[in-house]
């Protein structure tokens, strides 16, 4: 585990794992070792998992604003033209070029790893729609990150992750703010209450750079002559 993630849904994508496996395996170990963690996993691991799998099945705009419900499109498109205090390109933030450490931490761990904490992915994807031109295009480039680099960012988890962040899929409506409406907010400062970010940045430096020099390690050098094909 890294940061309380299992990291179970990059094996589960892969067909590695089968869900009830896990949930048998976890049933015989609820008597010794935390209830409350094996709970809040099993509810990820069956509830929202089923939600997603639902949502994408049944609904055919899984994938565009289109598929959100009525109150949340709404309140997007109302505050789709609030003035941004920052906006970035598709390719600042597929770089991870933006003034927010933190959210730049995320994307390095996603390019570099091929994955990010469950939390950090609800971050994340909901400061894109904060760092865009509108609704639209911030689901678009959530996507599309997600889909390249995530292990496990091409099924129903991934997409409906982008799809709760941005347009409010399996959420309430909240109090109605700047550029979100009604849409969930989070910021860095409520990140700070809920972790150490500084050590998280730290660590995703220290696994970047651990990857970078795996990488180019594994790369034959100038020297070197490419085997001879037979």
């Amino acid at each position: 585990m890294c940061f309380g993630s299992s990291e179970a849904a990059l094996f589960m994508s892969s067909g590695f794992f089968l869900s009830y496996i896990m949930c048998l395996v976890l049933y015989n170990l609820i008597l010794t070792t935390c209830v409350k963690a094996i709970d809040a996993f099993l509810e990820e691991l069956i509830v929202r998992r089923e939600l997603a799998d639902n949502f994408c099945f049944y609904q055919l705009h899984y994938d565009s604003l289109q598929g959100a419900w009525e109150w949340a499109r709404k309140t997007l498109l109302d505050h789709a033209a609030d003035k941004r205090e920052h906006t970035y390109s598709k390719e600042q933030l597929e770089k991870a070029q933006t003034a927010d450490p933190l959210w730049n931490a995320s994307q390095l761990e996603m390019v570099h790893y091929g994955k990010m904490h469950g939390f950090m992915r609800m971050y994340w994807a909901k400061k894109i729609l904060e760092w865009t031109s509108g609704p639209e295009e911030a689901l678009e480039i959530s996507i599309y990150l997600n889909n390249k680099y995530e292990l496990d960012g091409r099924d129903p988890s991934g997409y409906v992750g982008c799809m709760w962040s941005i347009c409010g899929v399996h959420d309430q409506g909240w109090r109605e703010r700047p550029v979100f409406g009604k849409i969930r907010y989070m910021n860095y400062a409520g990140c700070k209450r809920k972790f150490d970010v500084d050590g998280y940045i730290a660590h995703v430096k220290k696994l970047v750079g651990e990857m970078r020099k795996r990488k180019a390690e594994d790369l034959p050098s100038q020297n070197e002559k490419a085997p001879r094909c037979l």
